[in-house]
């Protein structure tokens, strides 16, 4: 690397000069289990995030424990059943988590916005559907503050595609397990996670326990592996 400032160069062209921020280096962490799921191996700063189905939310909170790290800032806004306990079950700083009540409609959208200028990541659940110019303005204002915008919903109330959208469905060779007749106690559930996506390119699907027995996320183990291997499987096929 050489000193751009000591040669005397015009300010112009030190700024052309400049290092270029990479890829990589505006890429939030996620589970490594999910890397898979993810281009760059977690999620890209200014993407508009969704997750739906069955264990979606918990999905969602064992998602941001790693994202956020000790660090990270998550502003939920209109969800008044969040359910905090569970998100600290799965290692989210409930200190870190700031709960917005829902706005007026005619605010939500500015409210939104305003916590993208702030927060690492922003998670909505809109009541109403999300109009096509609201919607393009919160996504330029993710991208531009390089903020996570997360749908709790799927995307559901959005008016187009999702960066990424990855929706659970329990797996019915694994489900739940750890009862037995007249006895026991429910100890994991298997789910399938399908990941699709204006970024995504082919769709991706992956097996995981949602929760294992800790109550985590967790890898499936080889002897309880789902119909197929339990790691990535790309398709070209449509969602």
């Amino acid at each position: 690397m050489f000193d751009t400032e000591g040669m005397g160069l015009p300010e112009e062209l030190i700024n052309r000069l400049a290092p270029l921020t990479l890829a990589t280096d505006r890429v939030l962490p996620v589970p490594d289990v999910l890397s898979p799921l993810f281009p760059w191996g977690g999620i890209q700063r200014g993407w508009s995030v969704g997750v739906g189905g069955a264990g979606a939310w918990s999905l969602a909170f064992a998602i941001w424990a790693e994202a956020l790290g000790a660090e990270g800032w998550v502003a939920v806004i209109g969800v008044p059943d969040l359910g905090l306990a569970a998100a600290a079950e799965f290692g989210v700083r409930l200190d870190r988590v700031v709960l917005v009540q829902t706005p007026p409609a005619g605010q939500w959208s500015t409210v939104v916005s305003s916590a993208l200028d702030a927060f690492d990541v922003v998670a909505v659940a809109p009541t109403a559907q999300v109009s096509p110019r609201d919607a393009r303005r919160l996504s330029a204002r993710a991208r531009e503050r390089e903020a996570v915008l997360f749908h709790l919903d799927g995307g559901r109330t959005w008016p187009s595609a999702l960066d990424l959208t990855l929706h659970t469905r329990v797996e019915e060779t694994l489900g739940w397990a750890g009862l037995g007749r007249g006895h026991g106690h429910l100890q994991r559930r298997g789910v399938s996670i399908d990941a699709v996506g204006r970024r995504t390119g082919h769709p991706r699907s992956l097996g995981v326990l949602l929760p294992d027995v800790r109550g985590c996320l967790a890898a499936v183990p080889v002897q309880g592996s789902f119909r197929e291997s339990p790691v990535l499987v790309a398709s070209a096929a449509s969602p």
